[in-house]
């Protein structure tokens, strides 16, 4: 029995749109690097305090190192809560990432504006200014993990 002409072509389709289908979801399924993920997902988690270098307008940075217990914690939530522990002090406050690449640290009654310097899965450096803050103060943070 033959079959016509149209009714091959309609047994062909089924497979190859079986096909496409699941080609189009393992390339949906590409896993992102480091270029592509949002600025909140690689900066979540606990960070290993390494040193703070604080700068006051007008004066000589100073450089505070961190000890083995010292971290920084940005927590993933509702609230989106950061813990800042450097011996023998721990701060908690909140932050919120902005559109681009840089987010707020608000922290007993300041807020600063934070700019990433590098961030990977082993680094995070940022620099945070204290809004309305006179004389100025910047603090550059070193995280490791």
């Amino acid at each position: 029995m033959k079959l016509s002409f149209t009714k091959q072509i309609n047994s062909l389709k089924k497979p190859a749109l079986f096909f496409t289908a699941l080609l189009l979801i393992f390339a949906s399924c590409k896993k992102q690097d480091d270029a592509t993920k949002p600025l909140k997902s690689k900066m979540v988690g606990k960070w290993q305090l390494a040193k703070v270098e604080t700068t006051i307008a007008g004066s000589a940075p100073t450089t505070v190192t961190g000890t083995a217990s010292d971290y920084v914690d940005f927590k993933s939530g509702e609230d989106d809560i950061v813990e800042i522990n450097l011996s023998p002090s721990l701060q908690s406050g909140t932050y919120s990432v902005t559109v681009g690449e840089s987010f707020y640290i608000s922290m007993a009654g300041k807020l600063q504006a934070c700019a990433p310097t590098v961030i990977n899965d082993n680094t995070f450096e940022f620099t945070a200014t204290e809004e309305k803050a006179t004389p100025s103060v910047v603090k550059k943070y070193f995280l490791t993990r």
